[in-house]
This record gives C-alpha cells, structure tokens and sequence, in this order.
C-alpha cells in the first residue's frame, strides 16, 4: 500500500511539473485593456500597439496589452472609461472635456513646436515637472502626454490671407473655436472622426488638421489646397491615462515598467509615431494633386497677432489659478521646442 500510495505521489507530480514545464515561460502575470476610438487604418492604431509593446517589452513579458477593436464611448467619454475603470488604459483629448485639464491644454497654442516628436515629450516633462498631473488626472494616472504635429489649414478653395479666410466654415476641434472667429472664419466644432462627413457634405468648407488627418480620416480628395504654418497655427494635447485604482492594484514591478516606457520616453515614441503619419498624409495629399503652400512671414505675423489673445487666455487662466501665467507658458514653450 506503502508503494502504491508513492508510486501515486510520484506519478501526481510528474504530471504537475509536465504541466508546469508546458506553461510559457513569458506567460503575462498583469493583463491590462487598452481602450481605442480611432479607425483601424488612423495611424493611432499602429503607434498604439507600438507604445504598447515598449510597455510589455519593459515588463520583460509580464505584461500583456490587449487593443481594442471597436470603440466603447465617444471621444468625450474616453477619460471616463479609465476613471470608472471600465478600461484600464485610455487615449483622449483634453479638449474633447473642456474645464477638466486646464492647465495641460496651455500646450494648444500657437507656433508652440515643430514636431510631435519635439514637443511630446517636451510637454509631459513641463506638466509633471509641476505635479500638475496630481492635480488634473484625478482618478486616473498619467502614463505619457503628447501633442500632434503643426496644425495646418486644409481646404476646399485657395487660403493664403486673413481676407481668404473671412466668412469660411471651419472644421475646429473643441480649442479651435476662438481661434477661427478671430481669423474671421465660421467655427463648426466636432470630434475629428466627423471631418470626413462634414466635409463630403459641405457643412465645412476647410478643416484645422495636422497632416495626419488626410490618410487617418481620408480628406485628401475632400479639400485642395494646404497652408503650412511654421511651428503649427496650432497643437492639441492628448494623454494615455491609466484607471486609478488599476494602478495602485498593480505589482511594483510593473509599475516600475509603465514608468520607464511611459513618461518623457513614451511620449517621444507617440510623437515620432505621429510625424511619420504626417509625412503618409501629406503624401496622400500630393498624391492627390493638391497644392501645398506656406504661409508668408509678413501674413503669420497678421494672423499671429489675431490670435495671440490665445495665449494671453490661458496665461490667464494660470493666473486665476495663483500661479505665474507667463513664466509657465514661456517655459512650457522652450520646453516644447527642443
């Protein structure tokens, strides 16, 4: 019975550690879900799935990120997705939520960077560098910022002056609006996967896009022309923000992952994701016999001065805050200038 009762033991075991033995060895211990509104063929898509590899890859494989195939809210409602914890990660724009993130969106003005791969990071180091996140992401935590190359105007008929641009209805996102009424044109504000539609049926006549859009939402043919303005007319700020009570729920270790691939070097690897769609749009652009012209110096110092009342605002919006509005603003710009 001795011998039987062994023999049983050993036999237990062996299958035990056959199974063992058979489980991979990068196995994740920590699945995180990673929310996603964007059009499978949006760059976003990709760059997505590129930041999170880096995440895993920091891990050493004891993370694993599963993408999102079909969006779960509206745009609007991403950052809710995380503080709910609906979904353990999320990317949103802070202007989609106006009030919520005030003193992130400083970022969107103009002539603020002349790159996403510059002025990403470049923001993510200003706006921690302050523990403005601590104040502004409650219930969620910051992984990495970043902003998207310069925005530029697309449209339907050729805009090279504030007199061309008079009277024109604008395709804006939620900080675009100011911006277009002090240039003269007719703000239509909108999430940008709407674009396409208004564009296609005449409820806009151009669009504030960084190149991107004309591949990501698929608006070369829609307009014709292209003003290229140094340093962007403007940038928009965007995050991935991570649930709140997901993060304090992980291991150390994988904290200690999500730091080193997210922060400053996250937001580096969004950005350059982000120029590389550019260069796509405006080739799709080109490609779609377009003309593409920039602005001339004596014209950005016009529009410049038409719209500097965009920075004055959120300088002063800082200051209502008790903070130094000015100072702010010029560091946060050195910073995201490179």
């Amino acid at each position: 019975m001795k011998k039987l009762t062994t023999g049983v033991l050993l036999a237990g075991a062996a299958i035990l550690g056959g199974t063992a033995a058979s489980q991979p060895a990068s196995a994740a211990d920590v699945t995180l879900k990673f929310a996603n509104w964007l059009p499978p063929f949006h760059h976003w898509t990709t760059t997505a799935r590129d930041f999170a590899d880096s995440i895993e890859k920091a891990s050493g494989g004891s993370i694993k990120i599963i993408m999102d195939k079909a969006p779960l809210a509206k745009p609007p409602g991403q950052y809710d997705l995380a503080k709910n914890g609906v979904r353990d990660l999320v990317m949103g724009v802070s202007a989609y939520t106006a009030g919520r993130h005030q003193l992130y969106r400083m970022a969107e003005v103009p002539f603020a960077t002349p790159s996403a791969e510059t002025g990403s990071p470049g923001l993510h180091k200003w706006y921690t560098k302050h523990g403005f996140d601590k104040k502004e992401f409650t219930g969620t935590k910051l992984i990495s910022a970043f902003v998207h190359g310069p925005g530029l105007l697309h449209s339907k008929k050729e805009i090279k002056t504030l007199e061309d641009i008079k009277g024109v209805k604008i395709r804006v996102g939620g900080g675009g609006v100011l911006m277009a009424k002090r240039l003269g044109a007719v703000p239509v504000a909108m999430s940008a996967t709407k674009a396409h539609e208004s564009l296609q049926r005449g409820t806009t006549d151009a669009a504030f896009f960084p190149y991107e859009s004309l591949h990501g939402f698929k608006l070369a043919k829609l307009v014709k022309y292209h003003l290229e303005v140094p340093g962007g007319l403007y940038t928009t700020s965007f995050y991935v923000a991570m649930s709140g009570k997901k993060w304090d729920s992980l291991p150390s270790s994988a904290k200690k992952a999500l730091n080193k691939a997210g922060g400053a070097a996250g937001s580096k690897l969004i950005g350059r994701g982000w120029d590389k769609a550019d260069a796509v749009g405006k080739k799709a652009g080109i490609a779609a016999g377009n003309k593409i012209q920039q602005i001339s110096a004596s014209e950005k110092a016009r529009w410049g001065k038409a719209i500097k009342i965009i920075k004055d605002d959120w300088v002063n919006k800082a200051n209502k805050k008790g903070l130094n509005g000015k100072a702010l603003m010029d560091e946060l710009l050195s910073m995201m200038k490179g």
